[in-house]
């Protein structure tokens, strides 16, 4: 009867540790290449101060096999049986939610968290406990074992000890998005940085300048300017923070590209406004300095400043450049210059303002009106707080 209960209970074993360890491995995995990979990578060029390329597979497939190694030295080092036996990938989780709560000050050379202190003295809670329930569990080979109860028991413990590694970490989407538009910013993929969050209505300043940034680059800032978020006005062109220590795009970025060192904590607005006029800035400028204005709202000094940086005729104005001067020449009628003659613009700016009036006579939301309109100048210019 004995041995009876012994070969049972070493097949329960068997099949625990094989389903445990296969449930931890691909929880591991996905956790770390598609939900953590961004914060990762930043923390892996923190410590490697860029000198390294990171391989997010690569990355994670090796610190699965370290965590999952961990837990059965844990295991046999602890002899957790039974019930218990899943405890043993506590460590290994804690050390995944550890690497993954990564703030944003990762970048900055003082950067440190809580858990050179807390990792070890949790631990030591851990082993005590581990030992402690073991010695409670410990006549477990002695009685025929339920394999399936057992069995159960562990993967709910698995289960908890991963969705403790979640609560742990980083879940801030706004945090991953700006990680994300950095990392492919970097690599000069703008179109992959702008496809970040591009389906949110949710936008950091700096994931709006990182975003501007890239249009910038890539010249489009006039024709897809308005298809993001839009919520910091002209600051949304530039980055909260200038400290090189905690972002790697910062408004040193900026000033490297329309060529002028910007002002600390000056009007930046005017500060644009100045290169421009005075010949100093590069192309892009421009770009931004007219961006600037159209964020806030500015028609007079935009269409002032359309005049004067650019000959009427000689450039085919952007999108949104065409639908300030449309609805600035709504708005005086006396205006001559920069004629529109883009039938399908004009068209849906009529169909804008019918909606407007249909808006206010039914009293409806704004956001009815964005569902058709959002991605317009029209739109951001009356609505947009």
């Amino acid at each position: 009867m004995g041995k009876k209960i012994s070969m049972t209970y070493l097949k329960a074993a068997r099949i625990q540790t094989m389903v445990c360890g296969l449930l931890f491995s691909a929880f591991s995995f996905v956790y770390l290449y598609v939900f953590q990979s961004y914060v990762l990578e930043a923390l892996h060029y923190s410590l490697a101060h860029g000198k390294t390329l990171y391989a997010p597979a690569a990355s994670a497939c090796i610190i699965t096999l370290v965590l999952l190694l961990i837990a059965y030295g844990v295991n046999a080092v602890l002899k957790l049986a039974g019930e218990l036996r899943a405890l043993a990938y506590f460590p290994s989780c804690l050390i995944l939610g550890m690497l993954t709560d990564v703030g944003r000050g990762v970048y900055m050379a003082e950067y440190h968290t809580q858990w050179g202190w807390l990792f070890p003295l949790l631990l030591m809670f851990f082993v005590l406990i581990a030992w402690g329930l073991s010695r409670v569990f410990h006549a477990v080979e002695e009685r025929i074992p339920d394999v399936f109860s057992i069995l159960n028991w562990n993967i709910f413990i698995v289960l908890v000890l991963c969705g403790m590694t979640i609560g742990i970490g980083n879940s801030n989407r706004a945090f991953h998005h700006e990680l994300e538009a950095e990392f492919y910013l970097r690599k000069q993929d703008y179109q992959r940085v702008l496809n970040v969050g591009e389906r949110s209505l949710q936008a950091t300043q700096t994931l709006t300048a990182l975003r501007n940034y890239a249009l910038s680059q890539t010249q489009e800032m006039g024709e897809r300017l308005f298809q993001y978020p839009q919520y910091y006005g002209s600051d949304g062109l530039f980055f909260p923070n200038d400290s090189l220590a905690e972002l790697r795009f910062t408004n040193d970025s900026v000033s490297s590209l329309i060529g002028v060192n910007m002002y600390v904590g000056g009007d930046q607005k005017q500060f644009l406004r100045n290169i421009c006029y005075s010949g100093e800035g590069t192309y892009w400028a421009a770009g931004y300095y007219l961006s600037a204005l159209l964020l806030d709202k500015d028609l007079d000094g935009f269409v002032t400043a359309l005049s004067d940086l650019y000959d009427e005729g000689q450039y085919n104005l952007p999108r949104y450049y065409r639908e300030a001067v449309l609805l600035y020449r709504d708005k005086h009628v006396d205006y001559q210059q920069w004629a529109v003659n883009d039938s399908v613009m004009m068209q849906r700016f009529a169909g804008y303002q019918q909606r407007k009036i249909e808006l206010k006579e039914q009293k409806r939301d704004k956001t009815w009106l964005r569902k058709e309109y959002g991605d317009t100048y029209w739109w951001y210019f009356d609505y947009q707080e």
